[in-house]
């Protein structure tokens, strides 16, 4: 998989649908939805009137992110 920066949270929005789009069978129902639910997190924050608010929905995203790529560095491990 290739590494991307995301300048942005529209960038980390597409990066994610890509990601969506190309690895779907990788991925299992409950992380799709996960996926998913980071794009709805990230979509309603950009309308959020400060700076804060905008940056924790960034920050519950990401670690959503993690958590499920975390899952299969742990795998690759033991295979």
């Amino acid at each position: 998989m290739q590494k991307h920066s995301f300048k942005n949270s529209e960038d980390l929005i597409l990066g994610i649908k890509v990601i969506l789009s190309k690895h779907r069978c990788s991925f299992s129902d409950e992380e799709q939805v996960l996926l998913s639910d980071c794009i709805s997190m990230l979509e309603q924050s950009r309308s959020a009137p400060d700076i804060q608010t905008r940056m924790l929905a960034s920050v519950k995203v990401l670690g959503t992110i993690a958590r499920i790529f975390s899952i299969y560095d742990h795998l690759k491990d033991l295979f």
